[in-house]
């Protein structure tokens, strides 16, 4: 982003958010990128993500059986979490064939209105189910999605939301753990969005998430630890 950009973000005044950026950048959490005047996380951010990623001993559970999940329909699998309103994805998962994508990898974040673990999330976190209406100014095509989204789950166990610029359809349970609550995300070819050809994925959507919470109650792990 731009310093412009930060500071419309944030609501500062553009010397203030210039200030603040040569500070970050001094300590390292900010860069400058490759394409002028913008900035990205540095190397001490990346730090910081990388040892927050290694005391989440859920993701390393989890990857494994994503991993699974993603083979067995060459899809891309991912577990998320609500940060600050927005899904950020702990781990990604491809298939064997697939391709991942540029705009889908560990740490990218999404309004929670704009793909099914964001749906899963903000139902289950955030007490929505009734009053879609309450959501952050809401688009109406948001709130029809969301309609649609949550009556699936009371149908099926499952959110779902169809992406029909990127021609993908998302499906995603909740993962509940002893503290925190979580989703599981299958990213799909838009062409599985019959019944028939969905089925199958959702069932083993399903079954992964029971998987995963079995495997952390044995084990007594926390989405993060106490310390």
């Amino acid at each position: 982003m731009t310093t412009n950009e930060l500071a419309r973000r944030l609501s500062l005044r553009h010397d203030t958010a210039a200030r603040l950026l040569k500070t970050l950048e001094i300590h390292g959490f900010v860069e400058q990128s490759r394409f002028a005047e913008r900035f990205q996380p540095g190397r001490t951010a990346s730090a910081l993500s990388e040892k927050f990623l290694r005391e989440t001993p859920v993701s390393e559970i989890a990857r494994s059986v994503l991993q699974a999940l993603a083979d067995r329909h060459n899809a891309t699998c991912i577990l998320a979490v609500d940060d600050a309103g927005e899904a950020l994805s702990l781990v990604v998962c491809n298939g064997l064939n697939r391709v991942s994508s540029p705009c889908c990898h560990v740490g990218s974040a999404y309004p929670l209105t704009k793909t099914a673990a964001g749906h899963a999330l903000l139902f289950t976190t955030r007490g929505e189910a009734e009053d879609v209406e309450q959501i952050e100014e809401p688009t109406t095509t948001d709130t029809e999605a969301l309609r649609e989204s949550f009556c699936f789950f009371r149908a099926s166990g499952c959110f779902r939301l169809m992406l029909e610029e990127e021609n993908v359809l998302l499906m995603a349970a909740p993962l509940h753990l002893n503290n925190a609550v979580l989703a599981l995300e299958i990213v799909l070819p838009a062409s599985a969005r019959s019944e028939r050809d969905s089925a199958g994925p959702m069932k083993d959507l399903l079954a992964a998430v029971e998987l995963i919470q079995r495997k952390c109650a044995a084990m007594g792990v926390r989405y993060l630890e106490d310390s």
